[in-house]
């Protein structure tokens, strides 16, 4: 009498393997887009973060103006604040500065970089009553490169009275 053996037959091993391969592949999808998800949200969460951060140092700069020297080429704001510092808001190549006049030397300090597009445009209305130019408002935006490009925007109500350049 043939005695049977216990164990795995070859067919049983090789379709266990194909299982698990299949299995593998699932998962390592699955894994794959879990990450790509998740790096993506990391740096759209950043590039937020450091959108909003630029956006509310600039309204409290702009907001504290009192006057206002220039404002060129849409790009480029110099005002002095309500203590008398000079400072200078200003975009180049794909960053935004904001520069300070301190004992005559210029500092400049970047807000943000990866830039890809910036507008600033300051609106003149008669908003006291009192003379058809003063500043009503500055609109600032700008669009920040990342994985998916985002635009931020502002619109900057001055505390005082400040008179056309």
């Amino acid at each position: 009498m043939l005695k049977r053996e216990s164990g795995f037959t070859l067919i049983e091993i090789i379709v266990a393997l194909v299982l698990a391969g299949i299995l593998s592949i699932f998962v390592g999808l699955f894994m794959n887009t879990f990450f790509e998800g998740y790096f993506l949200v990391k740096n759209n969460s950043e590039t937020a973060l450091k959108a909003q951060l630029a956006l509310d140092r600039m309204s409290f700069e702009l907001k504290s103006v009192s006057s206002i020297s220039s404002l060129t080429d849409n790009s480029t704001i110099t005002f002095a604040n309500s203590a008398g510092a000079n400072k200078t808001l200003k975009f180049v190549g794909t960053n935004i500065y904001l520069s300070t006049l301190t004992n005559s030397v210029l500092i400049d300090n970047v807000l943000i970089d990866g830039v890809s597009a910036f507008q600033m445009n300051a609106t003149y209305n008669n908003v006291y009553n009192v003379a058809a130019d003063d500043l009503a408002f500055i609109d600032i935006g700008f669009t920040v490169t990342g994985y998916i490009p985002s635009s931020f925007n502002t619109r900057i109500f001055p505390r005082t009275r400040v008179e056309h350049p």
